[in-house]
């Protein structure tokens, strides 16, 4: 019989692989695939970097004709870099230390996935219903890996419900906020910083632009996601201390609520940056929420408060996940976030996640996993 690692073993050994943006997911996504199969499902692995076939996600489908309802449990294998700051303790050894994981991804989200893969593994031969496990690479660079996916409609068949295994303390949430990033740029002309009057200042142009984006307000708030906010997030221009800049650019980030269409907020950008000031649109994901009283989110919400010893309370998170890319082409399928790991964890110096998460993620997926058998 093929050796099976607990969910916790498991996270150990994929927060010792490496898989930083850019890098080698493929190495991670192997030993999944491997006790996926031997668990009965069929796995295909999804390049989305044309230029790198290391760079890619995995599927896996219980029932590979794809004729029933599925239940999809997702996330991504990728992490952001270790930061400038010094680590105390080893970011790829996978150590754990006082019932902590540490390492890179041990919150952010390795032990979530290792947590679903494990519950899959061990309810497929006990399910009749059919069952999807989508990990995927490229989530920290703008879920990459899950929009290559979502593009392709075989990988979305018939699935009736998701679980994106983001950190969340393992609190069911039920949404997300979107995201709109902005780059807007303006050009000038050089000149002498002693004669600026020879020159066209692309500073000074796109400034009263910056200084307006900065009271931009979006109207209408959700009752759980709250507002919508707009951050101005860098801005450039020149390359030396003595000339007139020739030419100058920001980014914008701009969070939404599932009642702002982009499109109008778009409009509305570049209608206030004026002729002058090119704008384009670097991310576009949209706000993800599924009502608490939709019929499966009810249901779940029963199945996990045995495990919770209380009723979930209706909650969201900031920021955004894989979720985003699927809802386009699912947008009345229910999407619930879940998974091991304390939020404020995430892209930290010393990252962990309790093991007793770990454990507790692992019997939450097993029990959605039991219900819809």
């Amino acid at each position: 019989m093929t050796y099976a690692p607990s969910s916790v073993e498991l996270a150990q050994s994929l927060v010792r692989c490496n898989t930083i943006s850019g890098g080698d997911e493929r190495q991670a996504l192997e030993p999944l695939a491997r006790i996926l199969s031997d668990a009965g499902f069929s796995v295909v692995f999804d390049a989305y970097d044309p230029s790198d076939p290391q760079r890619c996600s995995l599927s896996a489908r219980l029932r590979p004709d794809g004729d029933q309802p599925a239940l999809c449990l997702c996330g991504h294998i990728d992490t952001v870099p270790l930061g400038a700051a010094g680590w105390r303790m080893p970011p790829f050894e996978g150590r754990i230390q006082n019932g902590l994981l540490f390492g890179r991804g041990s919150s952010d989200m390795k032990s979530g996935v290792a947590a679903m893969v494990c519950a899959a593994a061990q309810a497929a031969p006990h399910m009749h219903g059919d069952l999807v496990v989508q990990i995927y690479g490229g989530e920290e660079t703008g879920c990459e890996g899950s929009f290559h996916m979502a593009a392709q409609p075989q990988f979305l068949r018939n699935i009736a419900a998701v679980v994106v295994a983001e950190p969340t303390s393992c609190r069911p949430l039920c949404g997300h906020k979107g995201a709109l990033w902005l780059t807007c740029k303006t050009t000038g002309v050089t000149a002498h910083a002693s004669m600026p009057h020879k020159g066209d200042n692309a500073l000074a142009k796109l400034l009263p632009f910056a200084n307006a984006m900065c009271s931009f307000h979006l109207e209408g708030d959700h009752p759980q996601l709250g507002a919508g906010t707009c951050v101005i997030s860098t801005l450039h221009s020149g390359c030396n201390s003595n000339s007139v800049p020739d030419s100058a650019a920001m980014t914008i980030d701009i969070r939404t609520v599932p009642q702002h269409n982009h499109d109008d907020i778009r409009a509305v950008v570049a209608t206030m940056a004026g002729p002058g000031i090119s704008t384009t649109t670097t991310l576009d994901i949209p706000a993800v929420w599924t009502d608490p009283g939709q019929p499966w989110m009810s249901r779940a919400f029963d199945v996990l408060t045995p495990l919770l010893g209380h009723r979930p309370d209706v909650a969201t998170v900031q920021f955004f996940t894989d979720a985003a890319a699927l809802r386009p082409r699912l947008p009345n399928v229910p999407m619930m976030i879940l998974g091991p790991g304390d939020p404020a964890m995430a892209h930290q110096v010393d990252e962990y996640c309790a093991v007793e998460q770990i454990e507790l993620a692992t019997k939450m997926y097993a029990a959605l996993l039991a219900d819809w058998a």
